[in-house]
């Protein structure tokens, strides 16, 4: 958690650093009608049977994704000259994740899923609009899933695309080097197993 809060050091709007900080270490909810713990966040895996599938997963992704997020971001300035909002982005690649501390818990010594119906980008963006939270910075946890056919989860702002590819890119990296599969894996490893029935 220490990283976290480095990087959440660098907002420098001292509003939105303190909301992302508070939710990052105190997750709740805001809606009383939605009833699920939240895990540690320095312990959850960022997800069960994919990528970072181990304990302080979500932590390591989500460190790497948001440092990831600041170089992408250097560079496009220094090249392209882009007028990029670090706040946002930064803000934006901490909290991406921040639903799965209610998505996922311990069973014993194995992580499951809670039950919960909403997909954690869903949830995460719900949570930031309910504390709050700049529509830019909302709109890059909404939208850090792709469109996957809704059109309103289409990234539309640099940061947002941003974002969107480094969390695409990290799950690869990170199965890679522990040999585990990441999602556009385990879709084609789906899709393959459809052909064979």
């Amino acid at each position: 958690m220490k990283k976290l809060m480095e990087l959440a050091e660098k907002i420098k709007d001292r509003k939105l650093r303190e909301k992302v900080v508070k939710l990052l270490k105190e997750p709740s909810m805001s809606n009383p009608e939605l009833v699920y713990p939240a895990a540690d966040f320095s312990k959850v895996p960022s997800w069960v049977g994919s990528h970072h599938d181990y304990e302080g997963g979500l932590l390591d992704h989500t460190v790497a994704v948001t440092e990831s997020a600041i170089a992408l971001a250097e560079i496009y300035e220094k090249i392209y000259k882009a007028k990029i909002n670090h706040d946002h982005l930064i803000a934006g690649a901490l909290l991406h994740d921040i639903a799965k501390v209610f998505i996922l818990k311990k069973d014993g010594k194995a992580w499951s899923f809670t039950g919960t119906t909403l997909d954690h980008g869903m949830f995460s963006a719900c949570e930031l609009y309910a504390r709050g939270f700049p529509e830019e910075v909302i709109h890059i946890v909404g939208s850090h899933g792709g469109d996957a056919g809704a059109a309103g989860a289409n990234p539309r702002t640099i940061e947002a695309i941003i974002v969107l590819y480094c969390d695409m890119l990290d799950p690869i990296v990170e199965g890679q080097v522990h040999g585990t599969p990441n999602p556009l894996q385990l879709l084609l490893m789906g899709a393959q197993e459809e052909e064979k029935s």
